[in-house]
């Protein structure tokens, strides 16, 4: 309270003394440099609390900003990443069931991925699970393979009603 009674007491003598000031000038030029003088004391005598004011340092404040962003940029990353493994591995069974459906194999897909060298998610292996004949799982298995690039000994089949 008593920094702002020592401000008030401030901006009131400076007040005085541009009034004085002005008074005193003779019309004229002079009078008109006179008042731009006295209106920028007297800005200086209202914003002299300030001055002593630190207030946020503003290369503290863009650090503080740029850590922020990498972090949401590093979970938004690798939520993407979760999101792209799924997708791909949901296409990639539902395009192994569709194969089925031409065989008449009607059966369900769990399709697992890892990441590539490019940082893509990439089909690794294949559970097909299902009523099927050995010819039908052959063939089956054939496609995958030559089509998908999912080797024979990363695809597993477990003979199952589907219902």
């Amino acid at each position: 309270m008593e920094q702002i009674g020592t401000w008030l007491v401030g901006v009131t003598f400076a007040a005085v003394v541009v009034a004085a000031a002005e008074s005193l000038t003779p019309q004229g030029t002079i009078k008109k440099i006179g008042r731009l003088t006295g209106g920028l004391v007297l800005l200086l005598a209202m914003l002299q609390p300030l001055a002593g004011w630190r207030g946020l340092d503003l290369g503290d404040w863009l650090e503080d900003y740029q850590s922020r962003v990498e972090g949401y940029s590093g979970r938004l990353e690798e939520e993407n990443q979760n999101l792209m493994e799924q997708i791909i591995a949901e296409d990639t069974g539902a395009y192994i069931v569709d194969k089925a459906a031409q065989l008449d194999l009607v059966c369900t897909v769990r399709v697992t991925t890892e990441t590539g060298k490019e940082g893509v998610p990439i089909p690794v292996s294949a559970e097909i699970r299902g009523p099927y004949t050995a010819q039908q799982r052959e063939e089956l298995t054939r496609i995958i393979a030559d089509e998908l690039g999912i080797p024979e000994e990363r695809q597993s089949y477990r003979w199952e009603e589907v219902t």
